[in-house]
């Protein structure tokens, strides 16, 4: 029996865990945006984010209370639940193993039979889209998206630039005052949101992190809108964060297309454009996208 009580020492993400973990992470093929370092490393503080590594396998837990472990990533997926369910013997609690698609869950239960009861999470499943499709906007389904852009590029003269080291406090000047105008960052998770931001643009070369933006009236200009993201494979770019002043809500659209066309096609077959956190308006706003894939996801939690 391996005594995994000594071999994994769960610790806070740190920046310089990016080198070695999202490496590991990319490898792992997985399509759902927990498994990229970035978002591990984004919402560390909030979700209470923690990981360990043995050999070429990251363990990534989430709740300090009562720990729901991310899939294994890297190395024998089969064998890291077996040293996640011993460390959790250890302790005397079961293991909550949470991020496996249908694909997975098959799997798991093949090799585990009747181990784990296992519950859908519909709040956190994953909005996938062709990266093509975000790109062209071609057919009746995206005419809505079209005339947004038709719209804005009537009433502005705007730009796309993608974030650098000069721009990049414009953004985050940006994103502050999106949080302002929705209450001035009272709700906890938009206050963590916001400095997560901050960190990550400022970051963005450690965390393999691409942003772009829209500024209208030429040189100079006021920034309306932002986004960035970072891959979770070699497949799929996942977008961490997409925003427009609430004055210029037609950007969304604007800056959504021109990422996708500028910083994703070409590279990315696929792009995840994270879940809707059971909002009816973002639901709707997702979906209005037409993505190819409504990735789900489960918790399954071991039968004691």
């Amino acid at each position: 029996m391996l005594n995994t009580a000594q071999m994994l020492e769960f610790r806070t993400p740190t920046l310089e865990d990016a080198a070695w973990a999202a490496p590991i992470l990319r490898a792992g093929n997985f399509q759902a945006c927990e498994f990229s370092f970035t978002t591990i490393f984004m919402w560390r503080n909030y979700y209470h984010n923690r990981i360990a590594r043995l050999g070429d396998t990251i363990f990534s837990s989430s709740g300090d209370t009562e720990p729901v472990y991310l899939l294994p990533a890297g190395g024998d997926l089969r064998q890291g639940i077996a040293l996640l369910r011993e460390w959790q013997h250890a302790k005397g609690e079961p293991l909550l193993l949470f991020g496996a698609d249908e694909e997975n869950k098959a799997r798991i239960e093949g090799w585990f039979p009747g181990v784990f009861a296992w519950q859908p999470s519909p709040n956190d499943f994953d909005y996938l889209y062709n990266t093509q499709d975000l790109v062209d906007l071609s057919g009746k389904k995206y005419h809505a998206k079209r005339n947004h852009i038709a719209a804005f590029s009537a009433a502005y003269d705007w730009r796309y630039e993608p974030i650098t080291e000069q721009n990049t406090e414009e953004v985050i000047a940006m994103t502050k005052e999106w949080c302002r105008l929705r209450g001035n960052c009272e709700d906890p998770g938009l206050r963590n949101e916001n400095c997560a931001i901050r960190e990550a643009l400022r970051n963005r070369e450690a965390l393999s992190l691409k942003g772009g933006l829209i500024r209208i009236g030429g040189d100079g200009g006021q920034v309306v809108a932002m986004t960035m993201g970072s891959p979770i494979s070699d497949k799929v770019f996942d977008i961490h964060v997409e925003k427009a002043l609430p004055d210029y809500a037609t950007a969304y659209s604007v800056i959504n297309r021109e990422f996708a066309a500028h910083e994703i096609a070409g590279k990315y077959a696929l792009i995840n454009r994270e879940n809707d956190l059971g909002i009816e308006g973002l639901r709707r706003a997702k979906k209005s996208y037409q993505p190819v894939r409504i990735l789900e996801k489960y918790l399954a939690t071991e039968q004691v």
